[in-house]
This record gives C-alpha cells, sequence and structure tokens, in this order.
C-alpha cells in the first residue's frame, strides 16, 4: 500500500483528493497539510511514500518544500498545478519532484479520468517506493545489423511520457551548443505545460528550444517539441524538409504521439535516424523504434533502474526495437561520441 500526504492550501482540493483515493484500496491518506512549511512537518511526523505538493501556498511554497523535504528523506513527490502556476512549476523539477500533474477540474471528473491519475500516481509511488539500486548501471544489446559507426546521423529524436521532462532536460542540459543535427521531441504533456516546458529548457540549456511549427525547416543545434494535442512529423516536399503539425487521430489514445513521429521521420532519414526513448507508461514509441531500426537507424532505450516508469523503453526492448539500452546519465555522451564523428 501506498501512503500519501496531500499538500494543497485549498481545504475543498484536499478533501476531493482524500475521497479521490479512499476509493483505490493501493493508497492510504496518512495526513494533509495546508502550506509547504506543514508539509515539511508533516512529511517528518509520518514518513509517506508520495506526496502531491501543490505549488502556490502562503507560508512556504511547494518548491521550497519540495527542496526541503528530499534533503534528507526520500519520498515520491508528484507536483499537481494549475495554469497560474505553469510558468514555475519546472522548477519543482529541479528540486527532485518526479512528475507533475494538471490539477483536474473535479466538477468533470470520470471514472476513466480517475483510473488514468491512479494508475499515473501508482506506478511512479510504487517504483520509488520498491527502488533499492542506489547508482544506475548502464547495459548494451548488441546488434550485428547495425554499426553506428559506419553511420552519419542527421537528425535526433526524443520520445518520453511520465517523468519525461526531467529526463530530457538532462540529455540537453549535457549536449554542446553547437550540436551538430536538429533535435525533435514528443513528450506527452497536458495542454497549457507545452510553452512552459519549452521556456525551461531554453533556460536550463544550451541548445535553441522551440514549440514546433508547420513548416519550419529543421536547424541543427535546435530542439523542436511537439504541442499538446498536435502530432509533430516531417514532410519531404521538393527534397524540402520540413515539420508538419498533424491533427489526425491519437495513436495509443495519444496526441502527441512518440510513433507518429518516429515513423514519420525514419521514412525520410531511413539509416540517418538516431532515436531516444526514454521513461514513460505504456509501449508508445516501441514499434517507431523497431521502424527505425529496421530501416538502419541507431535506437537507444532508458534503463530500468532510471526511469522513473520503464513502460515505454521495456516496451521497446521487448519487440526488439532497442539498438542499445543505457542509463539516462550515460546517454548524452553516448550520442554525442556516435554523431559527432
Amino acid at each position: 500500500m501506498i501512503s500519501v500526504l496531500i499538500v494543497d492550501d485549498s481545504v475543498l482540493v484536499r478533501k476531493v483528493l482524500n475521497q479521490f483515493f479512499k476509493e483505490d484500496p493501493r493508497f492510504e491518506v496518512v495526513g494533509e497539510a495546508e502550506n509547504g512549511l506543514r508539509a515539511i512537518v508533516e512529511n517528518r511526523r509520518l514518513s509517506p511514500d508520495l506526496i502531491i505538493m501543490d505549488i502556490n501556498m502562503p507560508v512556504m511554497n511547494g518548491i521550497e518544500a519540495t527542496q526541503q523535504i528530499l534533503e534528507n528523506t526520500n519520498p515520491a513527490i508528484i507536483v499537481f498545478s494549475t495554469e497560474d502556476s505553469a510558468d514555475i512549476m519546472y522548477k519543482c523539477l529541479e528540486a527532485g519532484a518526479l512528475d507533475i500533474i494538471q490539477k483536474p477540474n473535479i466538477a468533470s471528473m470520470n471514472a476513466s479520468m480517475m483510473k488514468a491519475f491512479y494508475e499515473r500516481v501508482y506506478v511512479i509511488a510504487k517504483k520509488h517506493k520498491e527502488e533499492k539500486i542506489p547508482e544506475h548501471k548502464s547495459s548494451q544489446i548488441p546488434d550485428q545489423n547495425i554499426s553506428y559507426h559506419n553511420n552519419k546521423y542527421d537528425i535526433l529524436i526524443i520520445g518520453a511520457s511520465t517523468g519525461g521532462p526531467a529526463a530530457i532536460q538532462t540529455i540537453l542540459s549535457k549536449l554542446k551548443k553547437d550540436f551538430p543535427v536538429p533535435i525533435l521531441i514528443t513528450q506527452h504533456i497536458d495542454s497549457f505545460f507545452d510553452e512552459q516546458f519549452t521556456k525551461w529548457l531554453n533556460e536550463t540549456t544550451d541548445i535553441e528550444v522551440e514549440l514546433a511549427k508547420t513548416g519550419t525547416v529543421p536547424q541543427k543545434g535546435h530542439a523542436y517539441i511537439a504541442p499538446a494535442n498536435k502530432h509533430l512529423i516531417m514532410r519531404n516536399a521538393n527534397n524540402k524538409i520540413t515539420i508538419v503539425l498533424d491533427d489526425g487521430e491519437p495513436v495509443h489514445f495519444l496526441k502527441p504521439a512518440v510513433d507518429k513521429m518516429f515513423f514519420s521521420v525514419a521514412s525520410i532519414y531511413k539509416e540517418k535516424t538516431l532515436a531516444i526513448i526514454l521513461t514513460g507508461m505504456g509501449k508508445d514509441g516501441a514499434e517507431g523504434c523497431v521502424a527505425v531500426k529496421n530501416m538502419g537507424g541507431f535506437t537507444i532505450a532508458e534503463d530500468e533502474t532510471s526511469c522513473i516508469v520503464f513502460g515505454m523503453p521495456k516496451a521497446a526492448i521487448d519487440e526488439g526495437g532497442a539498438c542499445s539500452v543505457l542509463a539516462l546519465d550515460k546517454i548524452a555522451g553516448f550520442i554525442e561520441k556516435i554523431i559527432a564523428r
């Protein structure tokens, strides 16, 4: 069972969340706090497995509380954010929070939305609670059919979901400003979080990051983020390759979808494609990794020990779509080594 501490300055939000968790036997709410300072006290007293943390609160905000709590203890912290706090929510990831979830509209929550909420929160908290490996170990899956040393990669594509924002920032922050190819990124993201995600990456990395727009010709050293509710794909018309935002049907119930981007890029760049699949629930990106690999490109899956949720990389590995499996902190150095030959 996952013990939960709910931190929010709204009595109503605390009451509703308490009721939500009571409906799922995997959770037990052990306490509540109305501000960050109180959260620190209650965390010390209760030692919860999971803290649901609001950002904008009196006395002490969620960022400061997250920093102080994680100095001496190690609960899983998930940030609950609304649109008016979106500009600072990513600072909670820097402080050590594991994920950000849009605070739901309580009046419109239905059974399907509640199930998705429970599953997302549960897999993060369960993985964090069970994690016993103190440092990440990398592994390699050899593939005799692909020799990345003989390839000249012209594009880097990254797919991620739960836990992805921090993982993507970790990789981009280690890349040099003159990174020699364009970077395309599909991160499953709630609406209104995409612009702030882009802004945060710009502020914390040397890579030029922007929300993708139809008609853009991707430039080296620039990263393009799929906006919420649009697939990011590529089009080659008259030997001119451009970004296209596609408003088609969701894939795996997701929009944007990693598979949609991976298939599109692989069909154009073929063996010149370098793809990374990072932490996330589900299997989005697995078939796309297989497509990249089959076209002669190279694929990297994040390993289990560094993933917040191992679902997407595991699916890619299980389907034979991973050429290499690496811990998160090894990926940037590896791709710079093979891409800058």
